[in-house]
């Protein structure tokens, strides 16, 4: 595990990014030496009527303003300079593959405890493995 969500206003021109989620859950497996069966990634267009930023209402992605929202959900057992290189190769990633100025890019991280996250049919509990 982990999570990450992704929210974003819809490109002019529009784009696929079916290619840029493949290639960050690679990038994540490879660096932080996870499964790819344990990584995922979802992605949301958000409607312009729904995302205001600086009291602005836009239609389309902006580079300045109106940042891609990512909220990544990680083991609580991760240490801190863990989130902060799995939150950096996400924005490093989701920049370098789509047209994203790396400094409009807003993430925050939740922690996910043990007990808390339900998976393959039962609550997990990884304090038995530690």
């Amino acid at each position: 595990m982990p999570l990450i969500s992704i929210k974003a206003l819809p490109f002019d021109p529009q784009i696929e990014i079916d290619s840029a989620l493949k290639s960050l859950s690679e990038k994540i497996a490879i660096q932080c030496q996870i499964d790819r069966e344990h990584i995922m990634i979802t992605w949301e267009w958000l409607s312009y009527e729904h995302y205001v930023h600086h009291g602005a209402v836009v239609d389309k992605q902006q580079q300045g303003s109106h940042p891609v929202l990512i909220e990544l959900i990680a083991p609580n057992y991760y240490s801190h300079d863990n989130i902060k290189f799995l939150m950096e190769l996400i924005a490093t990633d989701i920049s370098s593959n789509l047209p994203i100025n790396r400094n409009n890019i807003f993430i925050s991280y939740t922690p996910a405890y043990s007990e808390g996250i339900y998976d393959q049919g039962h609550v997990v509990n990884w304090e038995d493995n530690y």
